[in-house]
């Protein structure tokens, strides 16, 4: 996970995703969002951030350019304002098996998914950036309730948390 500014400079970046574009933390703070975007990206990269900007959230996939020369393409999902002037996004190589994702925790059966409408409905949900409080409220249901669903998918994607769970469900192609 990264957080960028309104400037899309890089202000911090998690280990996985450090070694994912094998730099060190004081190197990437000095770096935008540009700065690993492939030039004849570049007006890709802009139409995400004017609809993270827009929607206040924005997924897809994307081609970064590491500093190294290497290519990596993600499934990303970002949220606008996670924290005050701080935009949060979320990613996953397009190309890493289940095995890749649920190296930690799988699931019994090796991360494959039966969700219910339900649940693949509160993860489309929360991929267009809503809390689980506004999705008991738009939903019509209790906040356990909600909290209940989400357990219960992340325990079928094979995840720990609603990030792993949209990024997967996206990658699996569950949910847009």
């Amino acid at each position: 996970m990264v957080m960028v500014d309104k400037d899309r400079r890089y202000v911090h970046v998690n280990a996985p995703a450090l070694l994912a574009f094998r730099v060190g933390l004081s190197d990437i703070r000095e770096r935008r969002i540009d700065d690993l975007t492939p030039p004849h990206l570049l007006p890709t990269m802009n139409g995400f951030w004017r609809r993270l900007n827009e929607n206040g959230y924005v997924t897809g996939r994307y081609d970064v350019a590491n500093p190294d020369g290497t290519r990596l393409r993600v499934v990303f999902y970002a949220l606008a304002n996670a924290l005050p002037g701080l935009h949060l996004a979320a990613f996953a190589p397009e190309d890493w098996s289940d095995l890749d994702l649920g190296a930690l925790d799988p699931a019994p059966d090796g991360g494959r998914s039966d969700l219910t409408a339900r649940e693949r409905q509160l993860l489309q949900l929360a991929a267009q950036g809503r809390s689980g409080p506004r999705i008991a409220e738009e939903l019509s249901l209790s906040p356990a309730t909600v909290k209940k669903h989400f357990e219960r998918a992340n325990a079928k994607l094979g995840v720990r948390d609603r990030a792993a769970a949209v990024a997967t469900a996206m990658r699996l192609g569950l949910i847009d």
